[in-house]
């Protein structure tokens, strides 16, 4: 599946309800909504980006959500639930628990961040934020697509150096490093000078208030998107605070609130799924 769904829709709607739900994951320290969260961003990289670039990411989050797990009940023995001893250290099942739900939410943002840049890109930062703020967006835009531009230069750089026999050395692997940086710096650098003045000569602060064409148009559909969104995180929102406000890891782990309180959470993190999901139904129909 690609970005299909998403593109019909001004860049606001998307962008609006990604960091609702980013900022949800964030703030919703409870197992229950942190699960939701992770599975549902895990789904969603698979259906947009396809299994293998999802579990490329998940190769390195994994171990790191193994390591919080870990690392949590020996810094942080507090609970009811004795697991076991570990020398001087007391392993409670609280803060295993504590640990874990605290790796897999940093899992959760970070999937739903790439999965923002994946779906968005640059151009739509530029495009929403030109009027009010247009250095910033070009800023942003450019680092959006400079950085990951920088690490495919560093990788072409390191396989011309180890395919060259004149270039290759038997100097230590910190001094081929600089040598990588350098190329890198003077490749970049070149780079600044041709792009400042493509700028120039395109009228880049020619006058106060530049005008452009526009591709995204704010529709009446767009509004309406808009503000559904806005209320389902309005109200994901208000159930969350709800539900951490009743949650205690410690000294046991205990909650008030009902299962009804997790759905518009829920909902609102199955949205992207269900959207590209049926985008997909529908082309499936009409082709």
């Amino acid at each position: 599946m690609d970005r299909a769904a998403f593109q019909t829709f001004h860049p606001m709607v998307p962008t609006v309800l990604f960091v609702g739900i980013i900022g949800l994951t964030m703030f919703g320290l409870e197992p229950r909504l942190v699960a939701a969260s992770l599975i549902f961003a895990v789904l969603f990289a698979l259906a947009t980006q396809g299994i293998a670039a999802a579990l490329d990411k998940l190769r390195w989050q994994i171990p790191l959500l193994v390591l919080i797990c870990l690392i949590n009940p020996l810094f942080n023995a507090r609970g009811t639930h004795l697991l076991f001893r570990l020398g001087p250290f007391l392993v409670y099942a609280e803060s295993v628990a504590y640990g874990l739900v605290m790796g897999a939410l940093l899992i959760a943002v970070l999937m739903w961040i790439e999965n923002m840049a994946y779906l968005i890109g640059s151009d739509a930062l530029l495009v929403m934020g030109r009027g009010a703020l247009p250095t910033v967006s070009l800023m942003l835009s450019m680092t959006l697509r400079l950085v990951p531009q920088l690490i495919a230069r560093a990788s072409t750089v390191k396989t011309a150096l180890s395919a060259t026999t004149a270039a290759r050395s038997s100097q230590s692997e910190k001094r081929s490093r600089v040598r990588v940086m350098d190329a890198l710096m003077s490749w970049a650098l070149e780079d600044s000078l041709e792009r400042s003045d493509a700028m120039r000569s395109r009228g880049w602060g020619a006058v106060a208030r530049r005008t452009s064409f526009e591709v995204h148009p704010f529709r009446m559909r767009d509004l309406i998107a808009l503000a559904l969104t806005a209320g389902l995180i309005a109200l994901a929102i208000f159930n969350v605070y709800a539900i951490v406000s009743g949650w205690d890891f410690y000294p046991s782990m205990t909650g008030t609130e009902s299962i009804a309180a997790y759905l518009p959470a829920i909902v609102l993190f199955a949205v992207p799924l269900v959207c590209i999901a049926v985008e997909a139904a529908w082309w499936e129909v009409h082709a």
